[in-house]
């Protein structure tokens, strides 16, 4: 039954809507936060033709604004579905939360029962035609996946807080690149490089770098007024990514394992609430919200052992990484993974939690993973594995692969010709953890197969 209580006459629905985490976007140009998701999406569907009523959604976030803000921009863009009647009765929905996406959409499903007779007007309508409770968003929502979700925090929030200087400073220098010219940024990226730094020539991170750059020159490509016009709309949403990154850098402090200094509240990630959490979500909804984690473990580029890491402190050489790694990741995954192992993360996995999707994933990680248990310090480059296991510890999957490889940046992809770029996907952390074309598909057909559940 629709809101103005006509019953619907055509079949039921799935929205699958995909949120993406701290720097997120839904596209920059040709680049795509969740790489090569569309075609796996396509390629599952045509499976079986039941899967035909499935529909994907890409969610355009702000990239390191708080939790608080972000949900509100996820409550919005779901009210307007609603409004428009993109989202029709007896449809259902699945949030797919990425990293930082999976606290927006724990603050979001909160907000939306602590609140379910708040009014949204959305488009600028006035009367009912186009307000929309929040009662009436929560209600299409019955599952909820999480994908390498801090739930408890992690160390890299605190090592990144600590060089908030550096960080503005690298920010500062690509928003002036791009408001100006790309060309000098690129010419001293590459004169760097030529003057000591080609240890990280071969990082993929820098090569979305010079592609993004090579992008938004209209002289790079195939000339004409298409490319042009795409140039510059390229550029224009580069500039205003890094101007959102200048503005609002507050998700640091919620991705925190520990309440930051003068916080009037404790960060979202760290909030106690258990399992108690999602049984909110359902009563207030009046059905259950099924949940599902997926824990990313990316292979440890150092011989690190033991219970505690020290914190890696730039001022302090007995903290630094070991100068000869033990695999062949590039320097942008070994410089994460160091800065993410040490700090003040201290939650644990209980022995016997982690599930696999296939014997295959428990393969691939016991080929290069050579002790028990979850160590505190273990990680995917970006989070703490362990601060993953949420709501249910003993019903989240363990996947072999950086924090990076689960949304499709694992290999280099060949953009199309006359874009200017050259890769429209990357190995962005080049962990050498094993994850490939087959590992992405088992784990999104496991996505998809589940959320189609919610019929």
């Amino acid at each position: 039954m629709d809101r103005n209580g006509v019953v619907s006459q055509s079949g039921r629905r799935v929205h699958v809507v995909m949120v993406p985490g701290f720097g997120g976007f839904d596209a920059l140009g040709q680049l795509q936060y969740y790489a090569g998701l569309t075609p796996a999406f396509s390629r599952w569907r045509s499976a079986d033709g039941r899967r035909r009523n499935m529909v994907l959604h890409y969610f355009d976030t702000f990239p390191t604004a708080a939790v608080v803000t972000r949900a509100a921009r996820l409550k919005s863009y779901l009210a307007k579905r609603v409004a428009r009647g993109e989202f029709q009765p007896g449809d259902r929905v699945c949030l797919v939360g990425h990293s930082t996406g999976g606290l927006d959409v724990r603050r979001l499903l909160g907000d939306l029962a602590a609140s379910p007779g708040e009014v949204m007007s959305v488009d600028g309508g006035q009367g009912t035609a186009c307000a929309v409770m929040s009662g009436e968003v929560l209600e299409f929502v019955h599952r909820v996946v999480f994908l390498s979700v801090p739930h408890w925090g992690t160390n890299i929030a605190d090592w990144i807080r600590a060089h908030a200087i550096a960080r503005m400073a690298a920010v500062a220098d690509l928003r002036l690149s791009v408001a100006a010219s790309q060309l000098p940024f690129a010419a001293v990226l590459r004169d760097w490089l030529a003057k000591g730094a080609s240890y990280v020539a071969d990082a993929d991170l820098l090569r979305a770098i010079e592609d993004a750059l090579a992008e938004i020159d209209p002289a790079v490509g195939e000339a004409g007024p298409t490319r042009t016009a795409a140039a510059h709309e390229a550029a224009a949403e580069l500039e205003l990514w890094l101007r959102h990154m200048v503005w609002d850098f507050s998700a640091l402090d919620d991705l925190a394992p520990e309440r930051p200094m003068g916080a009037e509240a404790p960060p979202p990630a760290v909030l106690p609430a258990g399992k108690d959490e999602p049984r909110g979500w359902a009563k207030a909804a009046g059905h259950s919200i099924v949940t599902r984690s997926y824990a990313t473990l990316g292979r440890s580029p150092f011989p690190l052992t033991g219970p505690e890491i020290p914190t890696w402190e730039l001022l302090r050489p007995e903290t630094y990484p070991d100068c000869v790694p033990t695999t062949d990741a590039d320097v942008v995954y070994r410089a994460c993974y160091r800065a993410c192992a040490g700090g003040p993360f201290q939650r644990t996995v209980p022995d016997g939690a982690p599930r696999f999707l296939s014997p295959s994933h428990q393969k691939t990680i016991a080929s290069w993973r050579h002790h028990a248990g979850l160590e505190r310090w273990e990680n995917d480059g970006i989070v703490n594995t362990a601060s993953m296991f949420w709501p249910d510890e003993r019903a989240t999957f363990l996947v072999p692969a950086d924090h990076m490889d689960i949304v499709g940046h694992y290999k280099p992809v060949r953009a199309f010709p006359g874009t200017g770029r050259t890769y429209h996907a990357y190995d962005l952390l080049g962990s050498c953890s094993g994850f490939n074309d087959t590992l992405f598909a088992q784990v999104w057909n496991d996505v998809f197969t589940f959320c189609r559940q919610a019929r």
